[in-house]
């Protein structure tokens, strides 16, 4: 638990220091931002201004909306998480794609929010990073909540 809690504050430590110094520390710590949202991803192909004006986005939908900034329910000593908890959600009876993935879906999650760190080749560049397993994306969707604001046509929830 305790593990958990020191990544997510290291997390939000630099959160915070990307917004003081108005994004400059993640070019002057590219190393230490890499490593914690996209480590497997060459520098060359990690789009900074494109995380650097959605990092601001996001600041700016949790202040201005409700309904996305009810979804960030995680603890400080919540574990990570890779994949969907399906002891919470299932999926639908209708879904046309594979139980692992997105691929047949239009409107997934990443591209419904424009995240930068959604690959041209429709593959998460953070997928298996800290970021990647202690928010949002390693537990999608937990809720009913996650499943309505991203619209999502896969999941359910468990009755």
């Amino acid at each position: 638990m305790l593990k958990n809690a020191l990544i997510r504050i290291y997390l939000y430590f630099l959160f915070c220091l990307f917004f003081v110094t108005f994004g400059l520390s993640m070019i002057l710590l590219a190393p230490l931002y890499k490593a914690a949202f996209a480590p497997h991803v060459p520098y060359r192909d990690l789009p900074f201004f494109r995380v650097w004006s959605f990092m601001y986005k996001i600041i700016r939908r949790s202040i201005s909306d409700k309904s996305y900034r009810v979804m960030s329910s995680t603890k400080l000593t919540d574990p990570p998480r890779l994949h969907t908890d399906q002891s919470w959600v299932r999926v639908r009876d209708d879904w046309q794609g594979a139980e692992d993935n997105c691929d047949v879906c239009g409107n997934t999650c990443c591209a419904r929010v424009e995240c930068p760190l959604l690959g041209q080749n429709g593959r998460c560049l953070s997928f298996g990073s800290w970021f990647f397993s202690y928010f949002i994306c390693g537990r999608y969707p937990e809720n009913q909540g996650h499943i309505d604001f991203y619209q999502c046509p896969k999941w359910e929830v468990r009755q």
